[in-house]
């Protein structure tokens, strides 16, 4: 199955696509057209984890949460692996 989420209120992020049934990530940054894919562990987790990311609020001075932030610590901790195409 696969998740897209759209218009995200991120900075750094356009959208996000998840599929849990070959734990694939999907990321369109906002800096480049290009879509990048990712493999991760367990899809169905990280889409847990990716959801409860995303701000509710509309004042960001009292969310703490960051979409941007969230994947580059995924990618960094290495839980998303690039794939190249």
């Amino acid at each position: 199955m696969t998740n897209s989420y759209k218009e995200i209120p991120s900075s750094a992020i356009d959208s996000v696509e998840i599929n849990t049934d070959n734990n694939t990530v999907l990321i369109q940054y906002k800096s480049s057209p290009k879509t990048y894919t990712y493999s991760v562990e367990s899809a169905e987790q990280f889409e847990q984890q990716f959801l409860a990311e995303i701000p509710f609020s509309d004042d960001p001075a009292t969310d703490d949460k960051s979409v941007g932030a969230f994947i580059n610590q995924s990618v960094q901790n290495g839980v998303l692996q690039m794939l190249v195409n």
